[in-house]
């Protein structure tokens, strides 16, 4: 996407949508920024560059194994779910 972090997880979180992201420095400041005025969103996923094939993969698990409830307002990583 070509928006800017905070547009994009304001977005998701209007959507009731957690995110997945590779970019990890600027969703962590977002992140605690939320938490730090009382915001919520939907979960931010975090994940290093791997083959669409692994992502989906890894994403399957997640969805499998964590309930939207669970992932509202944190951060998981998506190489927790190999």
């Amino acid at each position: 996407m070509s928006e800017p972090d905070e547009v994009q997880l304001a977005y998701a979180t209007s959507q009731q949508r957690a995110i997945l992201t590779f970019n990890i420095r600027d969703f962590v400041r977002l992140h605690d920024r939320y938490l730090a005025e009382g915001k919520e969103h939907w979960g931010i996923i975090f994940s290093t560059r791997e083959p669409i094939s692994v992502l989906f993969h890894r994403l399957l698990h997640l969805l499998n194994s964590v309930s939207a409830e669970e992932l509202k307002n944190q951060i998981r990583w998506l190489n927790e779910f190999r």
